[in-house]
C-alpha cells in the first residue's frame, strides 16, 4: 500500500522539478560515462563545443555562454588546454586579452563526441520516438530562451541590495 502523509493525490515524481532533475541526472551520468573515452566531463564538452561549434573564443563569452563563472571557465579551458584539445592565443584586437581556438586534436574531439555522447543517452530515450525528441529539445529550449535576461536582472537586483544594506 501507498503511504502519503496528505489525503491530496499529489506525488513528487509528478512534479515538473522532480521530472526534469530525474532526467537531467541520468542523461549527465550517461554523457559523462561516454565521454570518459576522450578524456573530458560533461562540462569540459560543453566549453570544448561552444568553442568549436558556436565559435566563442573569449574566455568570458564562453562562461556566459555556458553559464558559468570566469574562474570556473577558465579552470575548464586550462584543463582543455592541457589536453591538448585547445590553445591560448593573444588577441590582436587587446593586447592584453586572449582567445580560444581549438587544436587538430580538439576538431578530431569534436567530431567524435557528439556520437559518444548520443550512445551515453540512448539507454534513457528508449521510450521516445525521434519526433518526441526533437519536441522535447524546442520545449526544453523554450524553458530556456529568456535565461540570460533573467539571471541579468537578478544580479542586477542582487548588487543593489547589496549597495542599500
Amino acid at each position: 500500500m501507498n503511504q502519503r502523509k496528505n489525503n491530496d493525490n499529489h506525488s513528487a515524481q509528478d512534479g515538473l522539478g522532480y521530472c526534469l532533475s530525474r532526467a537531467a541526472m541520468l542523461i549527465q551520468s550517461g554523457v559523462d560515462e561516454a565521454l570518459v573515452e576522450v578524456d573530458l566531463s560533461r562540462l569540459s564538452w560543453i566549453v570544448l563545443a561552444c568553442i568549436h561549434f558556436d565559435g566563442i573564443q573569449s574566455p568570458s563569452q564562453i562562461a556566459k555562454f555556458v553559464g558559468l563563472e570566469r574562474t570556473a571557465a577558465s579552470r575548464l579551458i586550462s584543463r582543455l588546454e592541457e589536453l591538448n584539445y585547445v590553445r591560448r592565443e593573444t588577441d590582436t584586437s587587446d593586447g592584453r586579452g586572449y582567445r580560444v581556438m581549438t587544436t587538430r586534436r580538439g576538431i578530431e574531439v569534436c567530431n567524435r563526441a557528439p556520437a559518444l555522447i548520443q550512445s551515453g543517452m540512448r539507454p534513457y530515450l528508449t521510450d521516445l520516438s525521434e519526433n518526441d525528441v526533437q519536441q522535447l529539445i524546442g520545449l526544453l529550449k523554450r524553458v530556456g530562451s529568456d535565461v540570460v535576461a533573467i539571471w541579468n536582472a537578478d544580479n542586477v537586483k542582487r548588487g543593489s541590495q547589496t549597495r542599500k544594506g
